[in-house]
């Protein structure tokens, strides 16, 4: 009796152990053969506090200028101009980009630096109010090759290639009616901020780059993982993805290239003039020669005393330079002169205002001297062409952040760009009084039942628009019979087309349907029937 009561309790006792074996094991993290969880992606808490941990450190000091070596030697070939503020090293992963950017991606590149002649003077100064290395323009290169349409596969949109939340944690508006990541400027103040930021995180510039890339909590769970803060060294592990161990090798290889175009086969560019060269007002590289030698040609003097005072282009943007005001009389359009008051912290010596770039939908550069017009919201873009003596293609090209056929509904008033050559005749036509600017919207009757969802949905379009639009709330109830505006053109032939807003043809992507056998179809149709069949049968038993 005594060896069963033993034998029972050692039964009991076996159990309760297991179901606590079963419970710790269900409580305690799966793991690796290294230890890490197989979750995939750490959780929302955990990159908080990877970003905290980071965050927590000390102010990030003002940028120094990076001291380089007096030579690069790549492949036994010296490279002319070796200044730069961003820090390169040259190893065998900067090598390959450059490879294959005067290779294989030549006529790729080839693009980005006919589009880098305006971009980067336009950058460079906006960089420089925020103490940040202005080499980080070949960011922007790697980013999106300078296309204000450029759109990834992760739905980063503009030439910093913001995505939708980064882009509106930084200011920048995104909604239904504008899209502010494909503005330049706008874009550009804005990425300036988060790179600014990345580098008070990870005192690195390399660094910094990779998480613009990757994103700052990624950068530091690699940091704490492998215990290192050298870029290098991390990307001898497969904990960043292949992009971002490319990312910083591809933006030195760039840079190193559009500093040295001629060496590495390129067309020459007036943003870097030789030894004894100047660039003159208007755009041409001249050579200067010394007084004792002969005298020097008008355009000759005219560079040279544009050196001697510090006017260069890559130091002017439009909106620093002092604009004609404006009588003081009230009027539906007037220019808009004030700067960003960021950009009015240091003010430089400027030979002429610089091209405002942008890309049309086509991927063509263009650029030209821009003025900020501020004109009573919403406004149709149709109208404002027609006044300025514009096409309606060209508006929508100066003003890339537009997304529909007006200005936003929600706003007052809006700054419409456009050339500083059609200021007059914008003005005198758009305040005519007998110039109708009135914006004609298609207005819809209301059924029985519908809301204001409902219509939105029937016509494609968010409700908040509709909203808006309407001054109502996007839940408030209609009576049937009532007019809604639409945000549409009361025009039936621009109406429909009014809503689409596509990506430029070459970044559309056409997905294959794969073809499956007839066979496979029947097989699978038929399984379905008897599967069916099953499921009622058993529902009828159940029913009786």
């Amino acid at each position: 009796m005594q060896i069963s009561k033993v034998s029972r309790l050692w039964r009991v006792t076996s159990v309760v152990l297991f179901g606590l074996g079963i419970a710790g094991c269900s409580s305690a993290p799966k793991t690796t053969a290294t230890g890490d969880r197989l979750t995939g992606e750490a959780s929302s808490a955990e990159r908080a506090a990877d970003i905290k941990e980071f965050s927590a450190r000390s102010a990030a000091p003002r940028v120094q200028t990076v001291v380089q070596a007096d030579e690069i030697v790549i492949k036994g070939v010296k490279l002319e101009h070796t200044n730069f503020d961003f820090p390169i090293t040259v190893n065998s992963a900067v090598e390959k980009w450059i490879d294959y950017f005067t290779g294989k991606g030549r006529k790729h590149f080839v693009k980005y630096l006919e589009r880098s002649e305006y971009f980067i003077p336009y950058i460079r100064p906006l960089l420089r109010q925020y103490d940040l290395p202005e080499d980080l323009v070949y960011l922007a290169m790697i980013e999106s090759g300078f296309n204000n349409h450029a759109r990834s596969f992760a739905k980063a949109v503009g030439p910093w290639q913001f995505v939708s939340a980064t882009g509106k944690r930084y200011g920048l508006s995104v909604n239904w009616w504008v899209d502010e990541r494909r503005d330049t400027r706008k874009s550009t103040l804005s990425a300036a901020q988060y790179l600014k930021d990345l580098y008070g995180m990870f005192h690195s510039w390399e660094l910094a780059a990779a998480s613009y890339n990757a994103g700052e909590a990624k950068l530091a769970r690699a940091v704490r993982r492998y215990g290192t803060a050298d870029f290098w060294a991390l990307t001898r592990h497969r904990f960043l993805r292949p992009e971002t161990r490319d990312y910083v090798p591809k933006i030195i290889a760039a840079a190193l290239i559009a500093k040295n175009r001629t060496q590495f086969g390129f067309p020459a560019s007036r943003l870097n003039p030789g030894k004894g060269e100047a660039i003159a007002p208007d755009g041409e590289v001249v050579k200067l020669e010394s007084d004792s030698t002969q005298s020097n040609t008008a355009a000759q003097k005219e560079a040279l005393e544009s050196v001697l005072k510090g006017e260069f282009y890559e130091n002017a943007s439009s909106e620093e330079i002092g604009q004609e005001e404006t009588d003081g009389e009230l009027m539906p359009a007037s220019v808009e002169s004030q700067p960003d008051p960021k950009a009015d912290k240091d003010s430089y010596a400027l030979a002429k205002p610089v091209a405002t770039p942008h890309v049309n939908k086509k991927g063509e550069i263009m650029g030209e001297e821009l003025l900020d017009f501020e004109v009573q919201s919403p406004a149709d873009l149709l109208k404002i062409s027609r006044a300025a003596g514009l096409s309606y293609h060209t508006v929508k090209s100066l003003n890339p952040e537009l997304l529909r056929w007006c200005t936003p509904a929600n706003v007052g008033t809006y700054r419409i760009k456009l050339p500083a050559s059609s200021k007059d005749r914008f003005l005198t036509n758009y305040n005519d009084p007998k110039f109708s600017k009135r914006v004609e919207f298609l207005a819809y009757k209301v059924r029985r039942g519908q809301s204001l969802r409902s219509i939105a949905a029937n016509f494609g379009i968010k409700v908040d628009p509709l909203a808006d639009l309407n001054g109502i709330s996007a839940k408030a109830s209609l009576p049937r019979g009532a007019l809604i505006r639409l945000p549409m053109p009361a025009d039936g032939g621009r109406s429909l087309s009014s809503l689409e807003v596509r990506d430029p043809p070459e970044r559309r992507r056409h997905r294959r349907r794969v073809r499956r056998s007839t066979a496979s179809v029947r097989k699978k149709r038929e399984v379905s029937r008897v599967s069916m069949r099953e499921r009622m049968k058993n529902r009828r038993k159940a029913s009786y």
